[in-house]
């Protein structure tokens, strides 16, 4: 008798079926480390802003609030379709926020903002 070789249906069918279920559980799980990835970075620029203008508030005795223009800043690496950047100068300071964009929207901390206090907003995402 002669022995056939190859895979048959049921063995594909279950290949397929524990491919399917590894998807299942694995795709969400990563698109959410994308997402805190992109939000970490986020962070790390308003941080490296927050920097900036402390020095040029050393060296000058005034803030750069030049150094963010268009929704981005020179020095920064956070992807511009996630996140808009944006400086505003207030009374006492000033506030640095990073705004979700659609492609972050999916994010639990959609909008980040930093002080000159180095107070982060929503707390808990700091």
């Amino acid at each position: 008798m002669i022995k056939q070789k190859g895979v048959t249906l049921i063995e594909m069918l279950i290949v397929v079926a524990v491919i399917g279920v590894l998807t299942a559980i694995a795709y969400p799980s990563y698109q959410d480390h994308v997402l805190k990835g992109h939000r970490t970075q986020a962070m790390g620029d308003l941080i490296k802003i927050q920097l900036a203008l402390e020095e040029s508030y050393t060296q000058n005795s005034a803030y750069d609030f030049t150094i963010v223009s268009g929704g981005s800043c020179s020095f920064c690496d956070t992807d511009n379709e996630r996140y808009t950047l944006e400086l505003e100068k207030k009374t006492a300071g000033y506030s640095i926020t990073a705004k979700a964009k659609p492609l972050q929207s999916n994010d639990e901390c959609k909008d980040l903002s930093l002080d000159q206090t180095s107070r982060g907003l929503p707390e808990g995402c700091w």
